[in-house]
């Protein structure tokens, strides 16, 4: 028991593991899959993220020409100059061509181009994927970005178009003059970058995540299923088998409820949190020394998902586990209160006969429903309360009677092992049963007994033919030195004649008792594999073709084409054939004929013989296959009545079905075992 118990608490642990491992992947996996889900069909250069690392180059640009503009004040102090002239060496340094992939034009409102990081003979057309287009007033420190076909076409002179009106020309005008003080930023970056920054470790990121998009559902989703069916295994465990309280069991469930369930919500919060930041796109960092933090945020996610499923799991481990060993009551406060009032009451009532109570609990009854009606407002769903519960106990009565009457059928159908389960059962009731389950302890008593009494009958039988065993084999073996002597007297010879037959047939018999015994028993070992039955029925007919002919009993043979395959043990298999045959040259009717024929269809391979026995058959099938019954009354044949219970049994020891049908003078055995494919 200790190791059952034992057994169990580690399966429940194992599978609190399993269920806690699974939750925290399918949790990193989702949430890895939501923070990349605005990234999922669309190119990388049309993120948002994108777009932002290009207006942060964009911000940087002008306020490196703000620096510059800065720079030739007078006013402006040395460390402030220092400061200044740090910036723009930082900006130059980052803004080189080798050290990332934007690249950039600064155009001035003429078209002049005042800076530029493209390289040597690169063109900005080829350089990058498409341009971007963003105006900043000089001195500003921030870039606007520009869907402007007005700025376009007035720096390349586009500004007459065959269908432009009037009106268009002066708005494009307009527009011109308004811009005189801006400058224009043209930027783009490749659309495969080959420097290794921002944007290079983005496009790296969109692929991968656009690539593991379906890996990271799938297996999350996989995950998330296997956590629910280790939940469920875990609630299983629990409130299996020999299932007892643990600590946990021994805090009051409110108590419990309310702690557990407070953890539970703020875990649960802390994991929709982490869910809306994904979701937000909030996850990816530019900078990929702050990549951590976007990491712990969604690995803080899974845990916190994690923790409240574990937290959750624990919750129905405990309502499980005290539901199944009946302490829910003990171990709630409210349920103890009432059951402190619900027995006093109860012990009460129960010291009354049945007959009273069953007038009291009339009285009762007739009382609440004159009170509820005359309540007037609000008095009909009193009544309709009171006349539930009325239902309520008598379908608890109802219920509580079936079980007994379930119990007597088992029991007087030959479950002894039955047993009614009397556990809120009313105390009538619960008497009854308890009485009932009294005769059924007492009952299975003496089956009981009366098994063992065949185990001792089996064990006699095997014992004693091993015991004849010895003294039988120096018979046989003193018959066949006689039989090698010359015998002057022609009587002697056929002394030994006989000594040798019937030694034979005693050796036989005993053969047979120790084999029917562990057949009946069960002891024997079964090795069940693929058999060729055509080719073992050949063989068979083959070594009992002599005898069957010495009997002028000619045997008729349907088999199907191609070889039969059955999924049985050769020897027993054999043994049983051998059975069938030795039974129809020992009884069948001379000069008559045995028909055999081998049948398969629907996942079975089926053996049947039949022939005419010579012998009016008398008793009845079932009782020809007990031990030491012969169809013969007379007993004057040298069959032992022990062929046919050994072929059911190893029949059956092999998963298959043994049937005898008898009509009249006509006897069928049928042998049905499962073919293999």
């Amino acid at each position: 028991m200790k190791e059952t118990r034992h057994a169990g608490r580690s399966g429940v642990w194992a599978a609190a593991a399993a269920m806690a491992v699974c939750a925290l992947l399918a949790a990193y996996l989702g949430l890895s899959a939501l923070s990349t889900l605005e990234w999922q069909g669309v190119y990388w250069q049309d993120s948002r993220q994108f777009q932002t690392l290009c207006q942060s180059w964009n911000d940087r640009v002008a306020t490196s020409v703000a620096d510059s503009i800065a720079l030739e004040s007078d006013t402006i102090s040395y460390v402030e100059r220092q400061q200044l002239e740090g910036a723009m060496a930082e900006f130059e340094a980052d803004a080189d061509a080798s050290q990332t992939n934007y690249r950039f034009r600064l155009l001035d409102r003429s078209g002049k181009e005042l800076s530029s990081n493209l390289g040597d003979g690169e063109s900005l057309l080829t350089a990058v994927d498409h341009i971007g287009y963003a105006s900043f007033v000089p001195g500003a420190y921030a870039a606007e970005g520009l869907d402007s076909y007005v700025y376009y076409a007035q720096y390349y002179g586009w500004t007459r178009q065959p269908n432009q009106t009037a009106s268009d020309r002066e708005d494009v005008a307009r527009n011109g003059e308004d811009a005189d003080g801006q400058y224009i930023l043209e930027y783009g970056v490749a659309a495969e970058p080959q420097i290794d920054d921002s944007f290079y470790r983005l496009r790296q990121e969109i692929t991968r995540a656009q690539g593991q998009f379906a890996f990271r559902v799938g297996v999350g989703a996989a995950l998330l299923l296997a956590a629910l069916a280790s939940l469920v295994c875990l609630l299983c465990l629990s409130a299996g088998e020999g299932c007892v309280p643990t600590w946990q069991e021994k805090i009051y469930l409110e108590v419990y409820l309310l702690g557990a369930g407070a953890v539970d919500v703020l875990l649960t919060a802390a994991a929709g949190m982490a869910c809306q930041a994904a979701a937000a796109g909030e996850i990816w960092s530019e900078r990929a020394e702050m990549q951590w933090q976007a990491d712990l945020v969604i690995a803080g996610g899974a845990a916190a998902f994690a923790g409240a499923m574990l937290c959750t799991a624990l919750l129905l481990r405990t309502l499980a586990v005290r539901l199944r060993t009946g302490t829910l009551g003990r171990t709630s406060l409210l349920c103890r209160g009432w059951s402190a009032v619900y027995r006093g009451v109860g012990d009460l009532v129960r010291q009354l006969p049945l007959t009273w109570r069953t007038i009291a609990g009339f009285f009762v009854y007739l009382l609440a429903n004159v009170l509820s009606a005359a309540m007037g407002y609000g008095g009909g769903l009193l009544v309709i309360l009171v006349n539930g519960a009325a239902l309520v106990l008598l379908c608890r009565w109802t219920t509580s009677f079936a079980r007994l009457r379930r119990g007597s059928r088992a029991i007087a159908a030959g479950d002894l092992n039955y047993r009614v389960d009397t556990a809120r059962m009313p105390a009538d009731l619960r008497a009854y049963a308890e009485d009932l389950n009294n005769i059924s302890i007492g009952l299975a008593g003496a089956v009981d007994e009366k098994m063992k009494s065949e185990r001792f009958k089996a064990e006699l039988i095997t014992n004693v033919s091993h015991d004849l065993k010895t003294p039988l084999t120096s018979i046989i073996n003193y018959v066949n030195l006689l039989k090698t002597t010359q015998q002057t007297d022609p009587k002697a010879a056929e002394y030994i004649e006989v000594l040798d037959r019937k030694s034979q047939r005693l050796k036989k018999l005993t053969e047979d008792l120790v084999e029917a015994s562990k057949a009946s028993t069960g002891v024997l070992s079964v090795s069940r594999e693929k058999i060729g039955m055509s080719q073992l029925l050949d063989q068979a007919l083959g070594e009992w073709t002599e005898k069957l002919e010495e009997r002028k009993l000619t045997v008729v043979t349907t088999v199907p084409e191609g070889e039969t395959w059955v999924y049985a043990d050769g020897r027993h298999l054999w043994r049983v054939i051998d059975n069938l045959l030795s039974n129809c040259a020992k009884y069948a009717m001379e000069g008559t004929r045995i028909y055999v024929e081998l049948s398969r269809g629907k996942g079975q391979v089926t053996l049947s013989v039949k022939n005419v026995s010579r012998e009016a058959l008398n008793v009845p099938a079932e009782r020809l296959m007990e031990r030491f019954v012969r169809g013969e009354e007379s007993r004057s044949s040298e069959g032992s009545g022990l062929g046919l219970s050994i072929a059911r049994s190893l029949t059956e020891l092999q998963g298959g079905e043994f049937r005898l049908t008898v009509d009249g003078d006509l006897f069928k055995a049928e042998v049905t075992l499962p073919q293999a494919n």
